[in-house]
């Protein structure tokens, strides 16, 4: 039930003369009635927002007598709005009220209590009254706005009008809400805010609860309406107050208002949603290669999609990935909200992330940076990113996609996940890594380095890190024996061991040839021919 600030009924309806004993902190309560005590009532009589009016002499009525701090506990109990008594108050007992932060008001001798609450009553009933219709006239004002579908901004607009004052919306932790304009100077108790909205309850519908913060060191007060969104608060609606003498018409604004953002968000989260479903479809189509040509590019205008432009296909994957699927998707969408072409997709392949090639920048470069920011602000070790190339239209991207899941796999298998892999470094591995588990790659494997592979097994010698060294500086004898940090003689020998055991000359383009194809296999096996004491595996 509607009331009226103590402070006000202070102001306006309490006999003059009436002065605030203790528990000043208090006087913003709301009194929604005023309750004479005749006799000590019973917990029940008492309701919440009564202002209980008495005389000091109730207080010895009782056999044995009423103790005025079991008074004080009954209406804090009761959630009464204060204590107004005519007598000549103990000194003690507004400590005791400002302890516990109940007003305590002593009322001037021979103030008639009876006529008092009548006066009360009736003042609080007309304030209900006029109270009522300027909710109405500011509903119909919201509800305008919201009809209109133009959004929070004309909510927003309403509110500035009404009040004449500075108004914002911010989210829970007291940021203003993206796209709209913050307040221009820091308010008070944002801080305060955030915990107030973290601390209300689960609210199916109602008015929304409203709050001061402030005042700040210039005078300012903060009234905050909390805006929910299925039963959760999710932000506030504020209005900056020059001064604590808040008009009702004022809170009653802010209350409305935040109603109304409220109806928005929904709304504006029912089509999201819905729109994100049906585009997540499509795109999830066109990336598998689903829809012919011509449907997916009339679909593509329907849904304003940019499949025409050039893009490229990252996709994202955990070991955990249907646990973790939801989680990573809604990460990469927070980190490239601020670039409006990109796209998030969850699939059964992993996350793809659909985006406009980065200008000069390295295509792996960059996602391999959101692969480790993703990483690190979810607590990944295993996240792996594949990246195909950059194409145009329907088929370019499902090529792109299809590279970037070959990448993806090769990262998790050749490099141990916890990285990124682009399509355009895989090289010669495009061609031998479809070719996994083929008898052929096992054979040739075996007849080149099959021997060299049991030797380093068997005497946990590094011949086969030897001949990786050696190619990789082109057969440069001073800069693989630095590389090894082996002395040129020592190279030399394992050199020698390694065409005694192969039957290989290095001196042979075709014999080399052989070798470095078998070394780029040797990867693509490692499972089955792990080397438990040396040697590396080389990274695509």
């Amino acid at each position: 039930m509607r009331g009226v600030p103590l402070r006000e009924l202070l102001e306006t309806t309490l006999p003059p003369g009436t002065r605030v004993v203790g528990g000043e902190s208090g006087l913003d309560r709301e009194v929604t009635w005023a309750t004479l005590l005749r006799t000590i009532p019973a917990r029940t009589a008492i309701q919440r927002g009564d202002l209980l009016l008495f005389s000091l002499d109730l207080l010895s009525m009782r056999e044995p007598p009423l103790s005025f701090p079991a008074l004080l506990e009954l209406a804090l109990e009761r959630e009464a709005a204060g204590l107004a008594v005519v007598g000549s108050i103990p000194e003690a007992w507004g400590p005791l009220a400002d302890e516990a932060g109940l007003p305590l008001l002593a009322l001037p001798e021979g103030t008639s209590l009876a006529d008092l609450a009548n006066q009360i009553a009736r003042f609080i009933t007309t304030r209900r009254e006029t109270l009522y219709e300027i909710e109405r006239e500011l509903q119909r004002r919201f509800q305008q706005a919201v009809m209109a579908s133009e959004g929070l901004p004309a909510i927003l607009h309403a509110l500035r009008e009404i009040t004449g004052k500075s108004v914002w919306l911010e989210d829970a932790q007291g940021t203003p809400w993206p796209d709209l304009p913050g307040p221009l100077e820091p308010p008070p108790g944002r801080r305060e805010r955030s915990t107030w909205l973290r601390r209300l309850r689960f609210r199916e519908e109602g008015e929304a609860p409203v709050a001061l913060f402030g005042p700040d060191a210039a005078g300012r007060v903060c009234v905050a309406g909390a805006v929910f969104m299925e039963g959760r608060p999710v932000g506030a609606v504020c209005l900056l107050s020059p001064s604590s003498n808040i008009p009702e018409r004022d809170r009653l604004a802010v209350a409305q208002a935040a109603v109304a953002c409220g109806l928005v968000l929904l709304r504006e989260r029912t089509l999201w949603s819905t729109e994100a479903r049906v585009r997540g479809e499509f795109l999830a189509q066109v990336l598998r290669g689903e829809l012919p040509e011509a449907e997916a590019r009339r679909r593509a205008r329907v849904l304003n999609e940019p499949i025409d432009e050039p893009m490229a296909v990252a996709v994202f994957r955990t070991s955990d990935l249907e646990r973790n699927a939801e989680r990573l998707a809604e990460a990469m969408r927070r980190l490239t909200a601020r670039f409006p072409r990109c796209r998030v997709q969850p699939m059964a392949e992993g996350v793809a992330l659909v985006f406009p090639p980065p200008g000069e920048a390295d295509l792996e470069a960059v996602v391999e940076g959101l692969r480790a920011e993703l990483a690190r602000a979810l607590g990944l070790n295993d996240l792996a990113a594949g990246v195909g190339g950059v194409y145009t239209g329907p088929t370019g991207l499902a090529r792109s996609f299809r590279e970037a899941i070959q990448s993806l796999r090769m990262a998790e298998d050749l490099l141990g996940s916890n990285c990124t892999l682009a399509y355009q470094r895989l090289d010669v591995y495009r061609i031998l890594y479809p070719l996994q588990g083929n008898e052929v790659l096992e054979e040739f494997y075996e007849q080149v380095l099959g021997p060299l592979e049991r030797y380093d097994q068997e005497h946990r010698a590094e011949l086969i890190p030897t001949l990786e060294a050696f190619f990789a500086c082109d057969g440069n004898l001073q800069r693989t024996a630095e590389r090894l940090f082996l002395h040129r003689n020592s190279l030399a020998y394992r050199l020698r061991r390694i065409q005694e055991i192969t039957g290989m000359d290095l001196r042979r383009w075709e014999d080399c040839f052989r070798l470095q194809l078998a070394l780029k296999i040797r990867p693509i096996l490692r499972r089955r021919y792990e080397q438990p004491g040396g040697g590396s595996n080389p990274h695509p």
